[in-house]
């Protein structure tokens, strides 16, 4: 995939999690609130976890290697965009976050969209730079949902510890959304924000 094509989808990406800290920060969203709301907030950061994890893991077997290499093993014996999926499940919890149903449905379907036309990408210049090898991988591994663990993991891989370092990076703007979007609802549930609009 192209540098040009990866940046308009991190910019895409990134102005919607702006918009989503901003209609937090002026929205009230009354459908789920006490003890529910406090509940679906915890199951986001319970999702942002998870995606944080799985995507260190994950960026321990392809950093430096995306591009070069038709890396199968780990949790790419499990998906083949195992990456795409975990941003799209920590998008799910930064909607939860928000506590609104409305956010969250946004936000994964913007995001997950965003991923899904990347993965196809992906796979044509797989498929080019691959062929058959690919096209094998392709038939036995799943895009996104994973199957079921695989048997075993290489005794040892090699990590590029330059470019890995950029998933430590990726996880904390993760963690750091989740945080700016919960910083934003109790600045609105406070009254240090206005109410412009009111969300399901």
């Amino acid at each position: 995939m192209t540098a040009s094509r990866s940046m308009t989808r991190l910019r895409l990406a990134f102005a919607l999690l702006v918009a989503t800290i901003g209609l937090v920060a002026v929205s009230e969203r009354a459908l789920v609130t006490g003890l529910a709301g406090e509940l679906m907030q915890l199951a986001g950061l319970a999702c942002v976890a998870v995606a944080v994890l799985g995507r260190i893991w994950a960026s321990a077997f392809i950093a430096g290697y995306k591009d070069t290499t038709l890396v199968r093993t780990g949790p790419y014996a499990l998906a083949r965009h195992p990456l795409y999926a975990l941003s799209t499940l920590a998008m799910l919890g930064v909607g939860l976050a928000s506590r609104s149903l409305a956010i969250t449905t946004a936000l994964v379907v913007s995001i997950g969209g965003l991923h899904v036309a990347a993965a196809r990408r992906e796979d044509a210049h797989l498929a080019r730079n691959h062929g058959e090898e690919f096209a094998r991988y392709r038939r036995a591994v799943p895009a996104f949902l994973p199957r079921a663990m695989p048997r075993g993991l290489p005794e040892r891989i090699e990590v590029r510890p330059r470019v890995f370092r950029k998933s430590f990076l990726d996880a904390a703007s993760m963690l750091g959304v989740y945080a700016l979007v919960r910083i934003a609802d109790v600045m609105h549930a406070t009254g240090l924000t206005p109410t412009w609009i009111r969300l399901p």
